[in-house]
């Protein structure tokens, strides 16, 4: 069977990618540019690549004329500069599923999600539910799956839940007791796959989820005991007004934070659902999430991951920090005197002083609040390495006597090197 794939690089639809083409499917892959040689290099057989934006296709059918079943798997879960939600959750699908109509294609399965109905309050589900609604008014065979938090190897959701779980203390926004129903990627994997497979499963519309829905308070404790705490987590309850005040920050700042509004107000709401429709149509009962998680491997590397996650975002802002009260004190608190002074021992004089000093301010400052925001991390941590490696030779030269002064003045900068070296290696691409 000839299939059209979007969303082939992501998370579920790399997962979808992998077993189409194990079932001997001939599958063609719409994936962004940066992603198209990660693809390419698998070599998967009957696989075939094309590569564009999926919200700036001019011509949906020159690329699904021809195929037998499209399978949309393209989802945000944060807007970015690059896809608004109504872009990628309404607009394209919209004009995907109304050429794949007119292209003659046998059926469109649709990756919804759980919430998406009419009514629904966010705009992540009031998105998906005008391309659901959509889709279902074309008169097209489709199935639109529905699903809660889905995870597995390479999520999203799961591995930031799993990382909270690992923390010595685990913040828990307000009480935690709202349900959610997580499902294994391969369970909803196989219902594509089923989906695309079975002519007799069409005109679709239906919720997946896990064996059973668990308080969330619960799903962190189950990671928790994955990642060797054997009485789970050890709960902070985080005020719902100091959760709302951090996600209107996150918005403010593009979505540089923990958990934006749209993602704080789905977790409250809950994520669950009747997996009885969902059993009597493709015919098997998906995993509960703590037998899931039981099957995930316990290496080292996924521990480190669980465990160093979420210090990442306090490590670059502890740096930021540095950064911001040094040029901040150097320029505004210290007595300019005694900062002319200390530039005389090394050999800066005069107005060369002056505006060496308040260059320095001024650079230390803007590295801070880049550094805050995230902006091109690995660059400026090259930046900031070099700068301290130029102060330490330039204060040796000059005061050496503060290798053993008692504060550390210069040995402190030994562990921020460090420091700086880690928010390098794990800052994002």
């Amino acid at each position: 069977m000839k299939v059209f794939l979007t969303g082939a690089s992501g998370f579920i639809g790399r997962h979808v990618l992998f077993a189409l083409s194990r079932g001997g499917h001939e599958i063609t892959c719409l994936v962004r540019e940066p992603a198209a040689p990660a693809l390419e290099s698998l070599a998967l057989p009957g696989v075939a690549v094309r590569t564009a934006a999926f919200t700036q296709v001019q011509d949906w059918g020159a690329l699904v004329r021809g195929h037998d079943v499209v399978v949309n798997t393209v989802g945000i879960i944060r807007e970015t500069p690059r896809g608004s939600f109504d872009d990628v959750h309404r607009r394209a699908p919209v004009a995907l599923f109304g050429a794949t109509r007119q292209a003659g294609v046998r059926k469109i399965v649709q990756l919804s999600a759980l919430g998406a109905e009419d009514g629904a309050v966010s705009r992540y589900h009031q998105t998906k539910r005008a391309a659901d609604a959509y889709l279902e008014s074309l008169g097209v065979p489709f199935i639109v799956l529905k699903p809660s938090l889905v995870y597995g190897p390479g999520d999203h959701s799961m591995a930031l839940f799993s990382a909270l779980a690992a923390l010595p203390i685990t913040p828990v926004p307000g009480d935690g007791r709202y349900e959610v129903q997580p499902v294994h990627v391969d369970d909803l994997v196989r219902a594509i796959v089923r989906a695309v497979e079975d002519d007799g499963i069409a005109r679709v519309s239906v919720d997946v989820g896990g064996e059973r829905a668990y308080p969330f308070r619960e799903v962190l404790d189950i990671l928790a005991r994955w990642s060797g705490k054997p009485r789970g987590a050890t709960k902070l309850p985080i005020p719902l007004l100091a959760m709302r005040a951090a996600a209107m920050l996150t918005d403010a700042f593009g979505g540089r934070g923990p958990i934006t509004q749209e993602e704080l107000g789905m977790l409250l709401l809950g994520s669950t659902c009747d997996i009885e429709p969902f059993a009597r149509i493709f015919g098997f009962r998906p995993l509960a999430f703590a037998a899931g998680v039981a099957r995930r491997p316990r290496s080292p590397e996924a521990l480190w991951y669980a465990r160093l996650r979420n210090l990442i975002l306090p490590l670059r802002l502890s740096i930021a920090f540095v950064w911001l009260a040094t040029g901040f004190i150097c320029a505004f608190v210290y007595p300019l005197s005694g900062s002319l002074a200390l530039m005389a021992r090394v050999g800066i004089e005069g107005a060369l002083a002056h505006v060496s000093l308040y260059g320095i301010c001024l650079i230390e400052i803007a590295l801070g609040v880049a550094t805050a925001i995230g902006w091109r991390v690995r660059a400026l941590g090259a930046v900031q390495l070099a700068l301290m490696l130029a102060f330490m030779v330039m204060l040796t030269a000059g005061m050496p006597e503060l290798w053993w002064h008692p504060f550390g003045p210069l040995t402190k900068n030994i562990p921020l090197i460090a420091a700086t070296l880690v928010m390098m290696a794990t800052a994002e691409r």
